[in-house]
């Protein structure tokens, strides 16, 4: 036991006339006594340091003088009940591990319930934290907490589509062009430029229709509900295959035996499409040619990503006003990689690099995508 908390706890409970806190000291009725409830995820390294560290101590300190409640958050009530503190208290991240003790102060994470547990209970028993029952959050602000990582996902998919192995090898294929074509410097800068302006421009256009067609459809409850339990059952599919393919491509190395991949015939047609439009006389109209085309092509594979996340941008209630506004920050994401390769290209970054770049992260984006699809089918499901 710690003697100056010990010390302190004594003097203040012979104050109210009481007797200092054991183990096996039972309080009278007129004792205060606090309640805590000690909310913990399953399997967690900080729940398991609460209980074989923390409370030990607090059961030596403060035995008798309190109740407590073990609550797993993978039940959904007992989230909704921290839910419910969360919001009443003003808290607004979420912890593997918290305390709340009396309804009235909620500890969050495991450095706050080891810096202020004691002095909390310190307080409780001293009557200064009356008792506060509970009120759990309901589900439309669960939903209404969910919609808050509507911008996150959005970024996150943007980027995420963007090292889309099948965008990345189109890339590689026509820069490699570009060296065979002897095209570099300032040439090399105007033909980048077009191709990752036209590839925005295409797949923005794309995704525009999508949502707006997404959007005629809101009014419909039945066409609704059907769109969503089929992209949801598609974003669990497309996980499966995706670490299928990680998995795949880690044995083997082999290309042809990914599942999610741009179809042969759609690549072949590509490739001729790049190998025409660099054959132009101005690289700027062949690079806007070949960006706008490839990326039409492209978003066969790519839409995998592109048509989950606006179904989940139109979940999130947005206007479709803000809903194009976050489609233009996708697509900025989406052409980010396309715009480093080209500066780096331009910086005399060599295509063999490229590609040895690309063969070495095909089992991180594969699993890359199989996390992200997990976690949009999981947004889908609660909003």
């Amino acid at each position: 036991m710690d003697p100056p908390r010990a010390i302190w706890v004594s003097l203040a409970l012979l104050g109210l006339g009481l007797s200092a806190p054991a183990a096996t000291s039972q309080p009278d009725a007129a004792t205060p006594t606090a309640h805590i409830e000690f909310f913990f995820e399953g399997g967690c390294d900080n729940c398991s340091r609460v209980e074989n560290e923390i409370l030990p101590e607090l059961e030596g300190l403060y035995g008798g003088f309190f109740t407590m409640d073990k609550l797993d958050v993978g039940i959904m009530t007992n989230y909704l009940r921290l839910a419910g503190y969360q919001e009443r208290l003003g808290c607004n991240e979420d912890e593997d591990v918290s305390m709340v003790v009396n309804g009235r102060v909620l500890l969050n994470g495991l450095s706050e319930i080891k810096n202020g547990l004691f002095e909390t209970m310190d307080r409780a028993l001293s009557g200064d934290l009356n008792p506060t029952p509970a009120i759990p959050a309901t589900l439309d602000s669960l939903q209404a907490r969910v919609r808050q990582f509507t911008l996150p996902g959005v970024m996150a998919a943007g980027l995420v589509d963007g090292l889309n192995p099948c965008a990345i090898s189109t890339l590689v294929f026509f820069m490699s062009l570009l060296a065979l074509s002897k095209i570099s410097g300032r040439q090399l800068l105007l033909a980048g430029s077009a191709f990752c302006a036209a590839s925005f421009l295409t797949y923005f256009a794309i995704g525009l229709g999508l949502m707006r067609a997404l959007y005629l459809t809101a009014g419909f409850s039945t066409v609704r509900a059907t769109i969503d339990l089929g992209m949801t059952a598609l974003l669990i599919l497309f996980a499966g295959l995706s670490f299928r393919d990680a998995w795949r491509y880690r044995h083997d190395s082999d290309p042809n035996r990914l599942s999610l991949r741009l179809p042969r015939p759609i690549l072949l047609i590509t490739h001729a499409v790049i190998r025409r439009g660099l054959r132009s006389r101005h690289l700027i109209l062949g690079g806007l040619g070949i960006g706008a085309a490839v990326t039409a092509l492209e978003s066969v594979c790519t839409g995998q990503v592109y048509v989950p996340t606006l179904v989940l941008v139109l979940h999130s209630g947005s206007s479709f006003l803000q809903a194009a506004a976050y489609l233009a920050l996708y697509n900025f994401l989406f052409i980010l990689p396309l715009i480093l390769v080209f500066w780096l290209t331009w910086q005399g970054l060599q295509t063999a690099e490229l590609l040895v770049w690309s063969r070495r992260n095909v089992v991180f984006s594969k699993c890359l995508l199989g996390f992200f699809f997990l976690g949009l089918a999981v947004l889908l499901i609660l909003l």
